[in-house]
């Protein structure tokens, strides 16, 4: 019998938006990933369009919900605060028993 507590809790939260220039002095927007595990918490930061590949490559090998577009259909963008809650949930929806961890 399996029970739930040999399952380690992962929880993953998109708190904040990050702004990033490089060399060129181009900006570009970053997402800090929050994943707690074991009591630890550790971050990255990610581009929109990694977690598009992510998506792409899961819905290779199993269902996936809708990807957040980044476009809002009266606006050019959406607001950063929009985007960033929009994958927040997305990465916290449960794939078919895969849970998203970038």
């Amino acid at each position: 019998m399996v029970l739930e507590e040999d399952f380690p809790m992962i929880e993953v939260s998109i708190p904040s938006l990050e702004r990033e220039v490089d060399e060129s002095g181009k900006s570009r927007k970053l997402f800090r990933v929050e994943v707690l595990f074991h009591g630890r918490k550790h971050y990255v930061l990610r581009r929109n369009s990694e977690f598009q590949t992510l998506h792409r490559k899961l819905r290779k090998i199993t269902q996936t919900p809708d990807f957040p577009s980044k476009r809002n259909p009266h606006l050019r963008t959406k607001p950063a605060e929009q985007r960033r809650q929009e994958l927040e949930d997305y990465i916290q929806v449960k794939h078919s028993g895969v849970c998203l961890v970038i």
